[in-house]
């Protein structure tokens, strides 16, 4: 399955998108996981606190912080 991973920064109201990359990963855990390994090696102009991964359509399927923590329930 093909996900988007955004990188962003979040200061109250506002986010700063800094890097935005397609990942092909077989389910949302493992989009997580390679979302986390490009947080530890992409060169981005400011270090992100926050990331989001939507599916090819668009749709929103995680967000949380950049550390990639996934949520409990999931």
């Amino acid at each position: 399955m093909n996900f988007v991973v955004e990188f962003y920064r979040s200061r109250d109201a506002d986010e700063a998108i800094l890097d935005r990359v397609s990942l092909e990963a077989p389910n949302l855990r493992a989009a997580l996981q390679g979302a986390t390994e490009l947080f530890r090696s992409l060169a981005m102009p400011q270090i992100p606190d926050r990331l989001r991964i939507s599916d090819e359509d668009g749709s929103e399927l995680y967000a949380g912080p950049a550390d990639g923590a996934y949520p409990a329930d999931g």
